[in-house]
């Protein structure tokens, strides 16, 4: 006789985007925001999920943090401008942090913590699992590459489009750029550059941009320090060469997350109403600039 649900012991592992728990973090007239728990590779990983109250057929978007272990971890406000806007947002803390379970690789299979996303989000009734986006800034940035170049070989087309911000593109330059990194990565990622190059460039887009599929939007400031302007130059003129459709956009003097230009939100927003927008649906940015700051004014 087939095992039922039921007969499975309660902590037994779920499928990939399959909540765990949901716990409310703030909430406006129009939209709620959760701490999130959710199974990626059997494990409990933690995050944030945003949404609008009361409509159905919403776009969507996953929003990939930036930095490592629990520098730079997500607080649920980064989802506002996503949500008020329109959008389901979602966000991955990635695994190992953040009282989740398992171990952070930067690029290795914590990748599936973002494409468990996807899933969860198409699992949702007030989504439109053809209308999902994917934005990462920094090594967001490199986990959103990661994420559309396992698309590809997975042959599927989840992520119908993308951003990034000061993305992370090229993982071995950043190390020669920033040789006190190196430590820190090779920790994490099990073997130094010398080791294993390989483990490095896989987590490198400029080595595989005929991988990248969906229109992609890349952002940089011109002043960045951390990640040089450069890597997003290149991986542009890498996916134009290999016919694919992106959108280059410099910013003079600006520094690492466009804190001068509202962190490239506008333009993203832009960028996805373009290819998720319907006819009569504003997903603007100006236009609901208001219901954003009151939403991060009413923050608990």
């Amino acid at each position: 006789m087939a095992q039922t649900a039921a007969a499975q012991p309660p902590d037994a592992p779920g499928a990939d985007g399959a909540i765990v728990s949901l716990e409310p973090v703030s909430c406006t007239p129009r939209s709620e925001y959760l701490a999130l728990t959710y199974w990626s590779d059997g494990l409990r990983v933690k995050g944030f999920l945003g949404r609008p109250t009361g409509r159905t057929g919403l776009p969507a978007v996953v929003f990939n943090r930036g930095g490592l272990r629990e520098f730079g971890e997500l607080w649920a406000q980064e989802l506002v401008p996503f949500v008020e806007a329109g959008y389901v947002a979602v966000g991955s803390q990635y695994r190992g942090n953040c009282g989740g379970e398992g171990i952070e690789e930067f690029g290795g299979a914590d990748v599936d913590d973002v494409l468990s996303l996807v899933t969860l989000l198409k699992s949702l009734p007030e989504v439109d699992p053809r209308r999902i986006a994917m934005f990462g800034g920094s090594r967001g940035g490199m986990m959103t590459y990661l994420a559309l170049k396992q698309e590809t070989l997975r042959g599927t087309r989840n992520i119908a489009v993308a951003a990034t911000v000061g993305g992370l593109a090229d993982v071995t330059r950043t190390l020669w750029e920033r040789p006190g990194f190196a430590v820190t990565l090779a920790a994490l990622i099990g073997k130094t550059p010398t080791e294993a190059p390989a483990l490095y460039q896989e987590r490198s887009a400029v080595f595989w941009p005929d991988l990248i599929n969906a229109p992609l939007l890349l952002q940089h400031g011109e002043a960045d320090a951390q990640v040089p302007v450069e890597q997003s130059m290149q991986l542009a003129d890498l996916l134009r060469t290999a016919g694919k459709t992106v959108k280059l956009i410099t910013y003079p003097g600006e520094d690492h997350g466009l804190s001068g230009h509202l962190y490239g939100i506008r333009e993203t927003l832009e960028w996805f109403q373009h290819y998720l927008g319907e006819p009569g649906e504003d997903l603007a940015f100006d236009s609901h600039r208001a219901q954003m700051e009151a939403a991060l004014r009413s923050w608990p």
